[in-house]
């Protein structure tokens, strides 16, 4: 499985918006499985077309949130496109402090230097250097961005359009894009500029 291409796609994937679509839950033996097992499962099979992803994951409770967000912190470092599985299911689900603490935490991540170990920089010139490109080795950081966007204009188009008021969500996005803003991660910075400039026109 090529990392860049898959993590590339889920990415674009994201940001042109999956279509949430109207089917029940997973059930095993008469019971829904939980979310946890679901997304375990997922990722094992490495399968980012799974349309359980496009349906299961909405409208999580507080007790499925706090079992992703360990999840996440129990994939290795290195798992990219897996992390960021999981922000981008967490995102859809953005609406208390607690989940907008852990964007920010996932935004300001310090860099992945390789695939293979992101403490370490890849030998110059090697086929793992090729391989980890910006975008992939940032990807988890990324999607919370974009997701943070998606959120706050998903609020904003809820309010009236006639409002300056900012919502609880975009004052929640602005300040995570300006922590971002300082990323060493230029991909990060300069997603995190783009974003801040499309809802920062909109005065309190």
């Amino acid at each position: 499985m090529k990392r860049g291409f898959i993590a590339g796609a889920l990415l674009l994937a994201m940001v042109n918006g999956w279509a949430a679509a109207a089917s029940p839950p997973t059930v095993v033996s008469g019971r829904p499985k939980s979310k946890l097992v679901e997304l375990e499962e997922i990722l094992r099979a490495r399968n980012d077309n799974d349309p359980r992803l496009d349906h299961d994951f909405n409208d999580l409770s507080s007790g499925d949130k706090r079992a992703l967000r360990k999840k996440y912190s129990a994939i290795s470092p290195e798992k990219r496109n897996e992390r960021g599985t999981v922000v981008y299911l967490l995102g859809r689900n953005l609406k208390s402090s607690e989940d907008w603490a852990f964007f920010r935490k996932v935004a300001l991540e310090r860099p992945c230097l390789s695939l293979s170990d992101c403490s370490r920089k890849p030998a110059p010139g090697s086929d793992e250097e090729a391989a980890g490109d910006e975008v992939t080795l940032a990807y988890p950081s990324l999607v919370a961005l974009r997701q943070a966007g998606r959120a706050a204009e998903a609020e904003r188009a809820r309010a009236s359009s006639r409002s300056a008021i900012r919502t609880a969500a975009e004052t929640e996005a602005l300040g995570l894009f300006a922590a971002a803003k300082t990323s060493k991660t230029r991909a990060v910075a300069r997603t995190a500029e783009t974003l801040e400039r499309k809802f920062q026109p909109r005065s309190r």
